[in-house]
Formats: C-alpha cells, sequence, structure tokens
C-alpha cells in the first residue's frame, strides 16, 4: 500500500480538492494509504493545517502525518521531507494544484509493475510544464469532477498500459519506487526551487533505474498553483513573481551547472536544449549519486 506526500504553500481551495479526489481516488480502488501532507510555511490566514486535519478526520482507514516546516522550502524541500517521512514500498508525490482519478492511480500502478527498473513513473495531463509531449487536453475544458474522471478513464481504456522512456524529470504528480529511494535517496536541498528534479531524474538514471511516463495515467493540473495563490494571496501582479521565479531558475542554473561540472550556456534560457542532460550523465562518475536528508532540517519541522 502506498504513501501519499501532497505539498501546499497556500491556497486552501486548491489543496482541499486536491486532497478530495486523491481520498476518492484511493478509496475506489480499495488502497490503505499513508498520506503525508507538507505545509510549506504557509500564510496561518490560509489555514492549510486545517485542511490537513480535516482530511485526516475524512481519512478512516489511512494513516495522515501532518508536517509543518517553519520556513519556505519550496519544492525540493517539501519533497525531500516527504520522502524522509514515507515508510512504504510505492510512494506517491502530488503537488497540491492536481485533481486526480482512479484510473491515473491505477495506471500508475500498473505501468510501475511491469519493470523493477521503473524507478519513477508520471503521467499524462492537460499542463505539462517540462513535457509537452505528454500534455493532452480534454475536446472540452472539463467543468466538474465527472468530466475530469470520464476522460481520465478514456485515456485508460484507450492507452491501457502503454509507456515511453523519458531523459528528464518534471516531478509534479509521480510515482516512486522503495528501491529507488534507498539508492540516492531524497532531492538535493542545495537547489531550493528548481532543477532539484532533474537533478534527481539524473541521479535515477545514473543509478540504473528509469524514467518512464504512463500513457493511460491522466490527471487534471491547474497549473502554477502556488504563483496563482501568491497573487491572490499577496496582490502581487503575476508578472513580478514571474520575474522574480525566473531568477530563482538561474540561480538554481548556476548550482546545478557547479554539482555536475558543466560548461556551455552560462546563464539559463528560457527555451534552452536539454542537451546539457546529456553532458551531466557524461560526469555522473564524478558526482555521489545518494543524497541523505540531512537531520539538521528535522529543526525546521513541528508534526501533528
Amino acid at each position: 500500500m502506498p504513501s501519499i506526500i501532497v505539498p501546499a504553500r497556500n491556497h486552501a481551495q486548491f489543496t482541499a480538492m486536491c486532497l478530495g479526489s486523491i481520498l476518492y481516488s484511493v478509496s475506489r480502488l480499495k488502497l490503505a494509504c499513508e498520506f503525508i501532507l507538507v505545509d510549506d510555511a504557509s500564510d496561518p490566514d490560509e489555514k492549510i493545517l486545517d485542511v490537513f486535519r480535516d482530511h485526516r478526520a475524512k481519512a478512516a482507514g489511512h494513516h495522515c502525518k501532518i508536517v509543518r516546516s517553519n520556513k519556505h522550502q519550496h519544492y525540493s524541500g517539501v519533497f525531500s521531507i516527504g520522502l524522509s517521512q514515507a515508510t512504504r514500498d510505492l510512494i506517491f508525490f502530488i503537488s497540491n494544484d492536481m485533481v486526480t482519478t482512479p484510473s491515473f492511480f491505477e495506471a500508475l500502478l500498473l505501468v510501475s509493475s511491469l519493470s523493477r527498473d521503473f524507478g519513477i513513473v508520471r503521467g499524462t495531463s492537460n499542463y505539462c510544464d517540462s513535457h509537452p509531449e505528454h500534455q493532452i487536453a480534454p475536446p472540452q475544458p472539463p467543468k466538474t469532477f465527472p468530466d475530469i474522471d470520464n476522460f481520465s478513464r478514456n485515456q485508460l481504456s484507450t492507452q491501457g498500459c502503454a509507456f515511453v522512456e523519458d531523459k528528464l524529470l518534471s516531478g509534479d504528480a509521480i510515482l516512486l519506487k522503495r528501491a529507488l529511494v534507498e539508492r540516492i535517496g531524497v532531492l538535493d536541498l542545495r537547489f531550493f526551487g528548481y532543477f532539484g528534479d532533474l537533478d534527481y531524474g539524473i541521479r535515477a538514471q545514473a543509478a540504473g533505474f528509469k524514467l518512464v511516463c504512463a500513457k493511460g495515467a491522466w490527471l487534471y493540473h491547474e497549473g502554477a498553483g502556488h504563483l496563482k495563490g501568491q497573487v491572490q494571496a499577496q496582490g502581487v501582479a503575476y508578472t513580478d513573481l514571474h520575474v522574480r521565479r525566473m531568477a530563482l531558475v538561474d540561480a538554481a542554473y548556476q548550482q546545478f551547472r557547479a554539482k555536475w561540472h558543466l560548461e556551455g550556456e552560462v546563464a539559463w534560457q528560457p527555451h534552452q536544449s536539454t542537451e546539457f542532460l546529456d553532458r551531466a550523465m557524461a560526469n555522473a562518475d564524478k558526482v555521489a549519486l545518494k543524497y541523505d536528508f540531512p537531520a539538521s532540517a528535522n529543526n525546521d519541522l513541528e508534526f501533528y
């Protein structure tokens, strides 16, 4: 039975909808799950802890761990916190701006069972930030959960256990195997906001695991949920947040270049080729593949 990690930084509405869809999905599949819910230093007025407590009250038959970080961890941090708390052999990480379905979980589980070498399995969606080849939009924008559920079911019916192998990891809704985590650990916390998943994907492949996309797994993705939440909560213009985001991306890219001994483009370009991933893989013998969650990181956490 799986562990399911769901992080949230503000935006209670997205978070409640995401958790509700997950609980419905795993209940339909008769899966008893371990939920790890991570509050990434949300504004107290957002009441994310209340959303998590409400989920725990509804999740009879499941085990829930609620964790709050007292400082902003961003993607790599919350993912690593979740992995450090997960105890099951199969681990899902699902961003809080996703709406899942039973068919999505079923397809990921089916494809993951096809090979022990499949270390990370992702699916398709209406919005894919780094994988346009996995972006599948319904003929009409879904207006209700039944619309989402029906389209997801049709994708599974059409695609079944079909899969393709990926070179790049974009880890917004994925399944990981315990064997992978034991081999390479958690995400590298030097990557505050970005490149943590790219780094993790390269380490996974260097350790002999494959990244695959289950073509029959489809979920609805609101897209840029954390940025939209900031726009609403702080009244900041989306363009200003985007500028800040790209500054974080470039800072993370510099860390990535240093870690993987890369030359070439000095500054990150928005449409930069992923050819640099091949060069990083070629330098894998110079990089430690395993990164353990530092014990000191627990000092920033509260458990409920």
